[in-house]
């Protein structure tokens, strides 16, 4: 007997109600997460109508010059006025800059006489590099430990006479002179840059001279070597003053370098800088407008070596304020060249201008970022139509049978869509502005649907640029706008649709509960049959055991009977579930004389 597969029949006989139990739990947890998707959705649509709500929504604009070419630079923030505004400008506003001396560092040589002046010493701003340069189409090759004298004499030599060279001290100039023609000087495979270092350019004339004094201050060596036409004097510590900021200095120690990004990140508002070309220092305000620089050595002569005090040639140029006028208006002026929204008259406008000419600036609302959240809140409003139509429908085939949906018996479901959509559709009718529905704004319903959808693009587009504000206030007033009415509804519906889902969650808790007994008690049954099975099995196998015993006595018997008369055993038919003998009957016959006994 196969005893474990009529167990197993047992059980699953007895676990009929049991799954009837999990197949209602089955369904409830199913009616719960349908439930749950709803809410969700309706989550969304409040999240989408809160962006509709957002003063920032519909406060938001572009800003720009009319004009294509326009490099002025416009910026709105939210809730700036919608409209034209037009600036004449006039004068653009420039910075005040401060020119110091020219010629404030020593010359190549102190005098004429440039016998000594060697090319590896020269104070020049592009170091002098051996090889060959070209005079009149002839090479002069020269090292750099000749002197300059070396190098005119070098060029007579080459031109046998015809081209002489000279230096002024006066004007830290040299000056090269053909008795006969034009120069030419250079050519293309010089390897020497004296030409260049000297700053000696063609002209098409028999004399060229240097094009600006050739010695300039060594910019990374301390400044007391640097080459200043104007002794430094005082002790090596010391200091001067920017627009009254103190700039300290050790001319031991400091570079000009270094000077120039110390007075760059004092506060004195300047930005220094040193002109090789021309040889001097400059100031220049970091801010445009009419004010001054003032430059003042305090401990030692630095500033006036630098050619930056008053005292030393130092000249300044006043910077101009900007000049414009808004809208035809009065004229105005302004140190910076950013107008600020008070001299605009706009608020929240700001316009940075970088050409003085007539433009106009527009600002309109940014209509795309409304349209987006306009969309969002359609999209979301049909989301839930959607979930509820789907859990909620009932369908006849054309046999005429009925096919229901998970929430179809929940009937408050289905009337959670009529309600949105009557909201929908009734919101924001008592309010006083141009905007007071959907279809105000070329928002329809998509038929018997219940779903939302934009009906006439344009109208919208012209609500949305042109009535903005009431397009806002169709949403965000209080109480009776749009927003207001459609969350007071949505969150009605979320608090029963939080009802339902606890008492299906309370439902599934118990059913649960049920489950687990049932599956106790089946379990304890199963036990108890295993049981019961087993012990009949020991049994079986005992009843086996005696009855091999009694088939060995009566055989036994048998064969050592000598009496007349009839003795016989007979063995029981034996068909026992389980059991490895052979079913039937077994007989066992023994004989006497003349008998038989069966």
């Amino acid at each position: 007997m196969n005893w474990n597969q009529i167990i197993s029949e047992i059980v699953a006989a007895d676990s009929a109600g049991m799954n009837q139990v999990k197949a209602q739990q089955t369904k409830v947890n199913s009616e719960n997460t349908a439930l749950g998707s709803i809410g969700t959705d309706l989550t969304n649509l409040e999240n989408s109508i809160y962006t509709l709500e957002d003063p920032t929504t519909f406060s938001a604009v572009t800003a720009g010059s009319t004009s294509a070419t326009s490099s002025w630079i416009v910026n709105a923030s939210n809730g700036t006025p919608i409209g034209n505004t037009t600036v004449a400008v006039s004068n653009l506003a420039t910075a005040s800059v401060l020119s110091g001396a020219q010629g404030i560092s020593q010359g190549i040589s102190p005098t004429d006489d440039v016998t000594g002046a060697t090319l590896s010493n020269l104070g020049l701003a592009t170091p002098v590099t051996a090889g060959t340069f070209t005079v009149n189409g002839q090479p002069v090759t020269i090292t750099t430990s000749e002197s300059l004298q070396d190098v005119f004499t070098a060029i007579a030599g080459a031109t046998s006479g015809n081209v002489t060279g000279s230096y002024d001290s006066s004007t830290d100039k040299i000056k090269l002179t053909a008795t006969t023609g034009t120069l030419n000087l250079g050519a293309v495979n010089d390897s020497s840059n004296f030409l260049q270092a000297m700053e000696l350019n063609n002209n098409g004339g028999s004399t060229i001279t240097s094009a600006s004094a050739l010695g300039e201050l060594k910019p990374s060596v301390p400044l007391a070597s640097a080459g200043f036409s104007t002794a430094l004097t005082g002790p090596a510590s010391g200091s001067f003053t920017v627009n009254g900021v103190s700039i300290s200095f050790n001319t031991g120690t400091d570079s000009l370098s270094t000077l120039i990004q110390r007075i760059n990140n004092s506060g004195a508002g300047v930005t220094a800088s040193y002109d090789t070309t021309n040889n001097r220092m400059s100031l220049v305000n970091n801010q445009t407008g009419n004010t001054g620089i003032g430059v003042t050595d305090v401990t030692g002569n630095l500033a006036a070596a630098l050619g930056l005090t008053t005292g030393a040639g130092a000249g300044i140029s006043f910077g101009q304020n900007a000049v414009f006028s808004i809208n035809g208006g009065p004229t105005q002026t302004s140190a910076s060249n950013d107008l600020t929204s008070a001299q605009l008259g706009v608020s929240g406008l700001s316009v940075t201008i970088n050409t003085a000419d007539t433009q106009t600036i527009g600002v309109v609302a940014n209509t795309t970022g409304m349209q987006t959240a306009i969309q969002g809140f359609i999209t979301a409003f049909n989301q839930v139509q959607t979930d509820i139509t789907t859990d909620t429908k009932i369908s006849t085939s054309s046999s005429g049978s009925l096919t229901t949906s998970l929430l179809s018996a929940t009937h408050e479901v289905g009337d959670w869509g009529s309600q949105l959509e009557m909201s929908a559709f009734s919101a924001g009718s008592g309010l006083s502005g141009s905007i007071k529905s959907l279809d105000a704004l070329g928002i329809d319903f998509n038929g018997i649907t219940g779903q939302l959808q934009i009906s006439d693009s344009a109208k919208l587009s012209q609500a949305l640029s042109s009535s903005t504000s009431d397009v806002a206030s169709f949403f965000q007033t209080a109480k009776t706008g749009f927003g207001s009415i459609m969350n007071s509804t949505i969150a009605d519906i979320l608090g029963q649709d939080t009802a339902e889902q606890s008492s299906l969650q309370s439902q599934s808790t118990d059913l649960g509960n049920q489950i687990t007994a049932m599956q106790t008690q089946l379990t304890a049954e199963q036990a108890q049959l295993v049981a019961e099975f087993t012990a009949m099995e020991t049994m079986e196998a005992q009843y086996q055991s005696e009855l091999s015993a009694l088939n060995s006595i009566g055989g036994s018997s048998s064969g050592s009977s000598s009496s007349s008369g009839a003795l016989s055993t007979t063995t029981p038919n034996v068909n026992v579930p389980g059991s490895t003998s052979s079913t039937g009957s077994t007989t066992s016959t023994t004989s006497t004389t003349g008998t038989t006994t069966g």
